[in-house]
């Protein structure tokens, strides 16, 4: 029996890191049964992706085998990634697979390579499809057609979905929209993947970087550098999972105070899916869901290190370990530890992070494996909140793209802790129960000072300082029981899932402080002693003036204001969502599936609050600054049943090409709004239909897909009177009176086309292209006869596109030198988009402009309409990337190579929200492997 020593610092390492994040587990379970005896020898397979020829030959090398080849040898075919502990027979199984070809022994110690002949075929056709080597293969369903073919849970993970060790831009098993490892072609909607391979490539290295390169989805800058609201399809997309559990939400608000800043080291792929997802989530917009997978520990000793240096002074290390650790295997650990430094292309920002990611898989029985983790990240960064304003008339400053409205004592500090488990049973050969539990905490102080104000073209002055100051402590808690299986019915296969999901998110840490920077006539602002005093009324105006064109972080009017009072607590402030879902998928002759189920969801919100005193006086008499003098609370909560359910009807037109019709339904709470008799109002309710054409083609390592959609949302809630007469405040963030509008709608329709996956032996290629109409229709938007129909969320794009491809000539059979080259090219690029509002276009020149602040009034009739174009462009990127050994390799990513200049981003007002791309960039990275 072969076996590689490996490095025993990293098991020590990694039994170190397991012993303290499994202890508890490990003491109940670790009294054991004797390891099963193998009966075949294992050895410890790492060949890459490769011509097939040199990949069988490395393998039976390993193994003491000769290989002879006939005339009709495998010239041309090429094999997939072989890595992991296994028998000789099940690593040529998976070399194999899918080329056409299989192996027999001519004599002992000898084998050869045959092609396959169809089974009964009497003209002897080749073939081609996924060969099965019998008790290697096994199941071709929930993912093992992919494994087979190459493309997913070939690394020796005990997850099947991984696609790390694979080398392609596709897989064959997904969990996104289905709960259980599904293959593209078999989930009736529009879902895409980046695989560990992609998000290599293409340098990414954050979930903000992974979002902008998934198909269909746009994005506008938020509030500052560090949050992005992107969309698909006209909507937001704010549901994520990980590791295919409950759904949670990305947007900081709806997580009440969560801000998730996602470090993609610890991931090894991301799933999207387009449209509604509500069959297994909940409530939320149709625009799509994110699933992010976990690196998973592997059977085999592996260690890498990865440097990289780029624009702007960007320094980053990843130091990633996995060993199986005791137990013959058994349990199995890995570690990621991750740092980063880097500067912006615009001055003074910057940001520091560090991670640190550890997991312990333990297989409890031949059929049950329990894992458990924990990941922390600190990150310190000095934000810009804003981004550029433009001229009170709607017109562009062309500021340097170098320019950063910063303050060198902003700060924005985030500590973020996830412990996780989870425990997989399997039953039987077609049935799973999973049980996934995540709780994460959160920590964040934010210390923000911001431009805010337009700039008077007559005199470019306008934008004056102004800052805020808070602290967040939040938490979630989340958690899904999931079973699912398979049984016979009418001699056909038929599939179910049903679980159980539960989320609770809790920000009672949380605290409101007094405004930053605040000035009144009894208590000016003054930056520094003995500096000019800033007041309503004041001849220097409200605040301290900022000159755009001359900005300098320096100037004492920006000295750093001591921190505010708090002014409220929050000790009790969260939601509790509570779902259950039942799915089938029902095959009839064949190739009929029919997809259906319902869902069952509950809403839970409570919030009390607490206000505190900042003087000794009025309602504060005889009470100290920090006592609570008042205090209010708020509980409600709905209940809803999808109906009708969701359906969806798919047919295989052959074995790789699939047809499907669905449709699906959309709830969005509604909750913060209430009736006169302080009930919430329904959610908004819709449909999503969607029709399309899956492929499968090459065995199953090239995907495509083309989808038709059409979405549409009514039911929203409208103030009542119209005219916002009896509108109140119920409760702190729960409004009164409102009621269901009938007229109003939302409705987006379009095309999504996508092909990702090998074109060739060597050749990978993803590319997408997303045509998105949509508008927002009726008197709720404020559209009559008269007005014409706008579009749901104007910044996103008509027309989307986005390409990556890569030729490996190692992998395509080339020799020497060029056997090590790898190069990538790729362009994202989109239509125009806009924001849209009103601005003075004519300001009042016979009154003089104050000579500090640049205030002047604006004409009665000086207001307009304006729209804040981003006019279409197209951004090209391109990797080179080196082989130096079986070890190391070099690679250089250069990012906007022809330095196009252009706003990924405007804002919807003068006063701010206008950003730049990135510009020309580089990144080189130094990466090993043992």
């Amino acid at each position: 029996m072969i076996h590689r020593e490996g490095n025993s610092n990293i098991r020590t390492w990694l039994l170190a890191l397991s012993a303290a994040s499994t202890l508890a587990l490990a003491a109940g379970v670790a009294a054991p049964a004797a390891a099963q005896a193998q009966e075949q020898k294992i050895y410890e397979f790492d060949v890459a992706a490769q011509p097939l020829g040199k990949a069988i030959t490395r393998i039976a090398a390993q193994a003491g085998l000769q290989v002879l080849y006939n005339d009709d040898g495998p010239a041309n075919a090429s094999a997939p990634a072989v890595i992991g502990r296994m028998t000789v027979e099940q690593a040529l199984g998976r070399a194999l697979a899918g080329t056409g070809y299989t192996f027999q022994y001519v004599r002992p110690g000898v084998i050869t390579l045959r092609a396959v002949s169809a089974a009964g075929n009497a003209d002897g056709e080749k073939v081609t499809a996924v060969v099965s080597v019998e008790g290697v293969t096994g199941s071709p369903y929930f993912g093992g057609a992919g494994r087979d073919a190459g493309v997913n849970g070939v690394n020796g993970s005990r997850d099947i979905t991984a696609t790390e060790g694979t080398g392609s831009f596709t897989s064959g098993a997904l969990t996104i929209g289905s709960k259980v490892p599904q293959a593209l072609k078999d989930v009736p909607q529009s879902i895409s993947l980046l695989t560990n391979e992609r998000l290599e490539q293409q340098n990414i290295t954050d979930f903000t970087t992974a979002m902008k390169q998934l198909p269909g989805i746009s994005f506008a800058q938020g509030g500052s550098n560090l949050e992005t609201t992107f969309y698909s399809r006209g909507f937001a997309v704010t549901s994520l999972q990980v590791d295919g559990g409950a759904p949670l939400e990305t947007s900081a608000a709806a997580v009440w105070g969560m801000y998730p800043q996602i470090d993609m080291s610890i991931y090894d792929h991301v799933e999207l899916l387009r449209g509604a997802a509500g069959q297994f989530g909940s409530y939320g917009d149709p625009g799509g869901t994110v699933n992010l997978v976990r690196k998973k520990p592997l059977d085999h000793d592996e260690f890498s290190i990865e440097a990289q240096v780029g624009s702007w002074q960007n320094y980053r290390l990843v130091a990633d370990a996995t060993a199986p650790l005791a137990l013959d295997g058994r349990l199995r650990g890995r570690l990621v530890v991750t740092y980063q430094d880097n500067h912006y292309f615009y001055d003074i920002a910057k940001s520091n992070k560090t991670l640190i990611y550890g997991i312990a898989e333990f297989d409890l029985t031949p059929t049950t494996l329990v894992s458990a983790g924990v990941d922390y990240t600190r990150q310190d960064s000095l934000p810009w909140q804003g981004g550029l304003p433009r001229y009170l008339d709607g017109g562009d400053l062309k500021l340097p793209r170098s320019t950063c409205l910063c303050f060198d004592w902003n700060r924005w500090t985030f500590d973020t802790t996830d412990i996780f488990g989870s425990i997989e049973q399997k039953i039987g050969d077609d049935w799973t129960f999973k049980l996934n539990l995540t709780r994460t905490s959160q920590s964040v102080m934010q210390k923000i000072g911001y431009s805010q104000g337009g700039v008077n073209p007559t005199n470019l002055l306008g934008p004056v300082l102004n800052g805020f100051y808070q602290r967040v402590a939040s938490k979630q808690f989340s958690a899904e029981a999931t079973l699912a299986g398979a049984f016979t019915l009418f001699d056909q296969r038929q599939e179910i899932t049903a679980g159980v999901n539960r989320v609770k998110s809790d920000a009672g840490g949380t605290a409101d402080y007094d405004t930053l920077i605040s000035s009144s006539v009894a208590a000016p602002y003054q930056p520094y002693p003995g500096g000019p005093i800033f007041y309503y009324g004041s001849p220097n105006g409200l605040l301290p003036p900022i000159n755009v064109f001359g900005f300098d972080p320096a100037d004492p009017l920006y000295t750093e204001p001591r921190n505010p009072l708090r002014y409220g607590n929050y000790p009790e402030f969260g939601t509790v969502q509570t779902g259950a879902y039942i799915n089938l998928r029902l095959t009839a002759f064949d190739r009929l599936h029919l997809d259906t189920g319902l869902r069952w969801t509950r809403y839970r919100y409570a919030r009390k609050d607490e206000y505190l005193c900042t003087t000794t006086t009025d309602s504060c008499a005889g009470l100290q600054i920090g006592d609570v003098y008042d205090s209010d609370a708020m509980k409600y909560g709905e209940h809803d049943f999808s109906w009708p359910p969701p359906v969806n009807v798919s047919f295989d037109l052959t074995k790789q090409l699939t047809a499907y019709v669905g449709y699906t339904d959309i709830y969005r709470s509604q909750s913060f709004d209430v009736d006169a008799n302080l009930k919430p109002v329904d959610p908004v309710t819709g449909s999503n239909w969607e029709l399309g054409l899956k492929w499968a083609a090459r065995g199953g390592k090239l995907n495509l897909s083309l989808a038709a959609y059409d979405i549409k949302q009514k039911g929203f809630a409208m103030p009542d009177p119209p005219d916002y007469s009896n509108y109140y405040t119920v409760a702190p963030g729960v409004y009164c009176c409102f009621v269901t509008n009938s007229d109003g709608r939302l409705r987006s329709k379009g095309i999504d086309l996508e092909a990702s996956g090998e074109i060739a032996r060597g050749w990978q290629f993803s590319g997408s292209y997303t045509y998105n109409e949509n508008r927002a229709e009726g008197t709720y938007f404020g559209i009559d006869a008269d007005t014409p129909v706008t579009p749901i969320v104007t910044i996103a794009p008509k027309h989307l596109y986005k390409l990556w491809t890569s030729y490996d000539f190692g992998a395509a059979g080339r020799e020497r030198f060029l056997s090590g080259l790898r190069l990538s090219l790729g362009v994202n690029g989109q239509s125009s988009g806009f924001n849209s509002g009103r601005t003075c276009v004519r300001l009042n020149d016979t009154v003089a402009p104050n000579p500090i602040t640049g205030a002047q009034p604006c004409l009665p009739d000086g207001y307009e309409d304006y729209a804040f174009v981003v006019p279409a462009y197209a951004v090209v990127s391109g990797r080179i990337d080196y082989r130096l050994s079986d070890k190391w390799s070099l690679a250089l990513n250069l990012d906007n190579i022809f330095d196009k200049i252009y706003y990924q981003s405007t804002g919807t007002a003068v006063t701010r929200g206008n950003w730049y791309g990135t510009p020309r960039s580089f990144t080189a990275s130094l990466r090993a492997k043992w």
